[in-house]
């Protein structure tokens, strides 16, 4: 077996795979090895209740539409077949009215008119403001290295939608949506939309303005046949280009010599035992950095960068960790409120959002306060991808409705993060979710067949990389926002990471393109034909057609 290669990346997880793919591509010989029999552990789709019924076990949204990797990679060729639905999101309230958003903007500006004239008119006019400069704002905040020259970009964006940089920088969305708009629907409608990306924190400064305005940019798609085909198309583009990648092979350490990284050791457990796999130029760590941290040795770290070695130490896993119900319906669920608005019934990611303003204020403080049932159920992101992809039905036309809410993870006030295999604990968040998809969906007991749930340890075990729970590498936001994640590229020559970097690790494959881009310049093989896409612009085309 081939035991040398240019890179070795540790851990096949979507944005490892992407990074891998496109140093494969252009030339260099890769190894991508992975703990796990399986790739991909946050982009599964499963038959979970054994009915028939693929479900995206965890990452339920496609952000690839805004990505560059789509077309770089030409991930169509490799299986990939991309829904783009033409009511790609939207609000559901329990008494029965919606805010939908379509890719039309005319029907966008009929739904927010259903609540306020004035607010349809302004979102019209900042949306078209955001959306015209939504390719430079995706190339220059998302997918690049964070810099100071980024974040002043950043903080001048606030011009598009009339705050000055000052002003924008020390706004947080809730500021911002109040002073842009006059109904609690909308204001409530937008700030949901803007709190599940992860951008960084809408209740902060700064961030939480940026998180609004990026809200503007986001486009959405759905994998044919469920997430994991996103995950197929990068493994068969990967092996394509002559890729190796090794499953079951857990990484014990990052060996060096002179000074930088030259390879990984296996462990012994694995089927490879003690099996040393050499890097000629680089090692990129697709773990976590607790993990990573492990496997670089703290006191080899702490020697040669005291200050990485500090970020890692006090890296901070808690803020983003998903408690998800599934239910299974004998056929698409029918939404009460499409006596309010009918194109409801083919909306691919409604979000449940807060029943008040004010609700929605206290909620946020709850959650920052860890009181779990103070706020559960308050705001959820709901998947009902049967309503777009037939491919997502059972064969008697069965669907399953996903609800996920990302709750604290500590559980102090419970006896702590134990707490989440109490069964009466989680039983009791799991009915609380059900309580709110039971007040949102016509005949729902009588169409219900079955239901079940995962909390954040039940992912934790799933995927090791993903301490707590935590989908996103460690918290995106305070210290750890922009330019205080992990480095793609580490002072440390031949080291680098893509998973904890800017920005949060989500389906559009930032991590995995951002650091690619810097091994591709540093190892001299950034300058291909084919790496030339720009964010978005596969998706523009194809909306246009």
């Amino acid at each position: 077996m081939q035991t040398e290669f240019d890179v070795v990346v540790v851990g096949a997880g979507i944005n490892g795979l992407a990074a891998a793919c496109y140093l494969q591509r252009a030339g260099l010989a890769v190894a991508v090895v992975e703990r796990r029999n399986e790739c991909g552990p946050f982009a599964l789709t499963e038959d979970i209740f054994g009915a028939g019924v693929p479900v995206d076990t965890h990452a339920g949204v496609c952000f690839l539409t805004m990505s560059p990797v789509w077309a770089d990679l030409d991930l169509d060729s490799f299986g990939l077949d991309l829904v783009i639905p033409e009511i790609p999101a939207g609000t559901i309230w329990k008494d029965g009215s919606n805010l939908l958003y379509s890719y039309d903007p005319a029907k966008t500006h009929a739904a927010f008119s259903r609540h306020s004239e004035k607010d349809a008119d302004t979102f019209s006019r900042l949306v078209a403001a955001v959306q015209s400069n939504s390719v430079e704002i995706l190339e220059r905040v998302v997918f690049s290295q964070p810099s100071d020259e980024g974040l002043d970009y950043i903080w001048s964006l606030g011009e598009l939608v009339g705050f000055s940089p000052a002003d924008f920088k020390s706004m947080n969305a809730f500021e911002m949506v109040d002073l842009l708009y006059e109904n609690e629907r909308v204001k409530m409608s937008l700030l949901g939309g803007a709190a599940i990306n992860t951008f960084g924190d809408v209740a902060e400064k700064g961030e939480g303005a940026l998180m609004q305005l990026l809200a503007m940019t986001v486009t959405l798609g759905i994998p044919r046949g469920g997430m994991h085909h996103l995950v197929h198309s990068l493994v068969r583009c990967f092996r394509h280009h002559g890729g190796t990648l090794l499953f079951n092979a857990p990484v014990e350490k990052v060996t060096f010599a002179g000074g930088r990284p030259d390879g990984v050791v296996l462990s012994a457990d694995s089927p490879y035992p003690e099996l040393e796999i050499r890097a000629r130029h680089a090692v990129n760590l697709h773990v976590s950095p607790p993990l990573a941290l492990e496997m670089l040795g703290e006191r080899r770290l702490e020697q040669a960068d005291p200050g990485l070695w500090r970020r890692m130490k006090d890296w901070d896993m808690t803020g983003h960790c998903a408690f998800t119900s599934y239910v299974l319906f004998d056929r698409v669920p029918e939404w009460k409120s499409a006596s309010w608005d009918p194109d409801v019934a083919r909306c691919a990611f409604p979000l449940r959002a807060w029943d008040s303003w004010e609700h929605a204020k206290l909620s946020f403080q709850l959650a920052k306060n860890e009181e779990l049932f103070g706020m559960a159920a308050d705001v959820g992101e709901m998947y009902n991808l049967g309503a777009v992809d037939p491919t997502r039905l059972g064969p008697k036309g069965q669907s399953v409705v996903v609800y996920e809410v990302e709750y604290p993870v500590n559980l102090r006030r419970y006896g702590g993060v134990k707490a989440w295999d109490d069964r009466e604990l989680t039983d009791r968040l799991h009915e609380a979710h059900v309580e709110d998809l039971r007040a949102m969906i016509a005949g729902f007991d009588e169409r219900r067949v079955a239901d079940s749930y995962t909390t954040p340890v039940d992912n934790w075990r799933r995927n090791p990389s993903a301490v707590y729970g935590h989908e996103l590498g460690g918290d995106c936001s305070g210290g750890q926002w922009y330019q205080g994640r992990m480095p793609s590229r580490a002072d440390i020559e031949g080291l680098y990471f893509s998973q904890g970097v800017w920005p949060a690790s989500l389906t559009h494959l930032g991590n995995g393109y951002v650091t690619a881009c810097a091994m591709g310049e540093d190892l001299g093989v950034r300058q291909q034909d084919w790496w030339t896409n720009r964010p978005a612009e596969r998706f523009f085309e194809r909306l246009m057609k």
